[in-house]
């Protein structure tokens, strides 16, 4: 009898859970498990007994929330495009290019070197940032909503999730945009005047180049990674490129170039501030784990 009252308890303070609770779970736990899988075309491999399961919600309180599969999927196909379409951004590609540029800030005294720095980073840090595209989940997941998924929704699912695309993708560019306004006028360049000083269709331009070899590595392998002469940097008169690095070099002709304003004394002292703050972070990161190991190893 105890027994039975203790499940009934359990029973009630499950069905008293909230609406926004249920689904949030829900779609958590489905979230969790396409970002190791990849989003695929179909979705045979969630159950919904599964997920409902796994996230402790009462089944009739989901059921409410979501009367069909295709219900469900339709709102989770949402979730994914608000998720996936604000990690586009490649951290380690923006750290790869500051610690070229921290490395070397006293070239920028010259227009020759501060060129060859600007090339070091496109080479490196965007073969970096192509190989993060084609191996993140979240890109592949991007490219199957954006270029597959849509075409087959109904119309009110397509428009949630167009839009939860669009913001994202607007985040993501001006972000991008920022950094290369930033990155550009420390090495000494500025936008042609014809783009207005607007260094989002820069930012566009050189993340669909990416994306777009991503995908053509499906199917050309060989010519997508193969390497190939180009321009001298600061380790090499002559080092080896890859196809996405050659084309921001091209990109970067017609969008930039050199500033004649440029202060080379005032860009250098910017950049050992910048250096000198993002040292003081890693510093007090460092610590901060130090503290936190013997914490945990102290109450072991």
């Amino acid at each position: 009898m105890a027994d039975s009252t203790a499940s009934n308890d359990s029973l009630r303070r499950r069905s008293r859970i909230r609406a926004a609770e249920v689904r949030r779970r829900v779609l958590d736990v489905a979230l969790e498990r396409i970002e190791g899988i990849g989003l695929t075309i179909g979705f045979e491999h969630i159950v919904m007994d599964d997920l409902i399961r796994e996230a402790g919600v009462p089944r009739s309180s989901t059921y409410r929330l979501w009367d069909s599969k295709e219900a469900f999927v339709s709102d989770l196909l949402a979730e994914i495009a608000a998720e996936t379409s604000t990690k586009l951004a490649d951290d380690e590609t923006l750290a790869i290019s500051e610690r070229i540029l921290f490395q070397n800030v006293e070239l920028l005294s010259s227009e020759t070197d501060r060129r060859r720095v600007m090339f070091e980073v496109i080479r490196v840090a965007l073969e970096h940032n192509y190989r993060a595209v084609i191996a993140s989940v979240a890109w592949q997941s991007y490219v199957g909503l954006s270029a597959s998924l849509l075409s087959h929704m109904e119309s009110s699912a397509r428009a949630d999730i167009e839009q939860a695309l669009l913001s994202g993708s607007d985040s993501f560019i001006e972000r991008m945009a920022e950094f290369h306004s930033w990155f550009s006028r420390i090495l000494g360049y500025r936008l042609r005047s014809e783009w207005n000083g607007d260094y989002r269709p820069y930012a566009v331009v050189i993340s669909a180049v990416v994306e777009g070899l991503g995908l053509r590595h499906l199917g050309n392998p060989g010519l997508v990674d193969a390497s190939y002469r180009g321009p001298a940097t600061i380790t090499s008169d002559d080092p080896e490129w890859t196809l996405p690095a050659i084309a921001l070099v091209a990109i970067l002709e017609r969008f930039l170039e050199p500033d004649p304003e440029y202060d080379v004394e005032a860009a250098m002292e910017t950049v050992r501030g910048y250096r000198a703050a993002r040292e003081a972070e890693e510093q007090a990161a460092a610590l901060a784990a130090d503290e936190e190991q013997q914490a945990e190893e102290a109450a072991g």
